[in-house]
């Protein structure tokens, strides 16, 4: 399975962001693409309108929000994917709350790809290092280490938690 982080061009210099962790440790299974509203990547813009991508959001705003990109792993009415029903590829905002949901009004290829979510009862959010976190949000991080646990990779979680644990207790 990739992973691909569609970072807002904010994120590209906060040294808060824990998808640039998954990025750095695990070049082979995770990607970024800068997102634009006006020029947006052809080939993710394919990928999502084909569902071989699924992008990691809640499927409605009226749901619980999951933060920088947290939807993972619950196909929007339906129990959580099973290992072998996970997509090929799947596509995280990487962003903070307000960020992502901008990115989503703005780009109709958003709005309208098929999504995942987390689990409704995931632990709460560990990351300290960002104010106005959104209530029952991940991190993207976070997101990571949900999505490889349910699909068992669990060598790699527990890398990134512990890049996560080390990066999230600088002050």
């Amino acid at each position: 399975m990739q992973i691909i982080l569609l970072t807002h061009e904010r994120e590209l210099t906060r040294k808060t962001n824990t998808g640039q962790l998954a990025l750095a440790t695990f070049p082979e299974v995770v990607k970024s693409i800068v997102w634009s509203r006006t020029a947006p990547d052809k080939n993710l813009v394919a990928m999502l309108a084909s569902q071989q991508a699924k992008l990691l959001f809640p499927a409605s705003d009226t749901e619980p929000a999951l933060s920088n990109a947290q939807a993972l792993l619950v196909p929007a009415q339906s129990t959580v994917i099973a290992a072998q029903r996970m997509p090929n590829q799947v596509v995280i905002l990487d962003a903070t709350w307000q960020e992502a949901r901008k990115m989503l009004r703005q780009s109709p290829y958003l709005k309208t790809a098929a999504r995942i979510s987390l689990p409704p009862l995931m632990p709460e959010s560990a990351f300290i290092l960002r104010r106005n976190q959104q209530e029952g949000g991940l991190c993207t991080a976070e997101c990571i280490i949900a999505l490889w646990r349910q699909c068992g990779r669990a060598e790699q979680a527990t890398l990134l938690a512990s890049l996560f644990t080390e990066l999230n207790s600088r002050t």
